[in-house]
């Protein structure tokens, strides 16, 4: 696993950061989160050879899961549990061994009890390898007691 450093200061208390990275699936899987701000995350994974599929691409559920878990810091960046209820991924090219992968995920609309976000994973040279749409449900518990930054 490559170790990464943060490209930018992130606008989130530290106990919600902390929380974020401490995620044991995106450990598992070497995810770094990159930047956070309330209704954005930018997460990265580097392309290794146990992340290929049979067909010699690297896995749809790595792109998948790199998308979720942007989706998943940024959702719950404002302090409450959400949780994802739709995700929907569009597959445009594949990535190359040793390549970065960068995940974006920004929030576009959101209500009370809703809300939708855009995902782009692209390499760290810029090209686009998958979009997603993800809708989140919002419910109204704190992630953590410590309120997020004000807007």
């Amino acid at each position: 696993m490559t170790a990464f450093k943060e490209t930018r200061e992130c606008n989130l208390p530290q106990r919600l950061l902390d929380r974020f990275r401490a995620d044991p699936y995106a450990r598992r899987m070497g995810f770094a989160l990159l930047e956070a701000a309330p209704g954005y995350a930018r997460v990265a994974v580097d392309v290794t050879p146990d992340l290929f599929n049979f067909a010699g691409t690297p896995h749809g559920g790595l792109l998948f899961s790199l998308a979720d878990y942007a989706l998943a810091v940024a959702s719950n960046s404002h302090n409450r549990i959400a949780v994802a209820t739709s995700v929907s991924i569009q597959f445009l090219a594949a990535a190359s061994l040793g390549e970065r992968l960068i995940a974006e995920a920004r929030e576009n609309h959101v209500t009370r009890r809703a809300g939708f976000y855009d995902m782009t994973v692209t390499t760290a040279s810029g090209q686009l390898i998958a979009r997603c749409l993800g809708v989140v449900h919002r419910t109204e518990r704190p992630l953590i007691e410590e309120a997020p930054a004000a807007r």
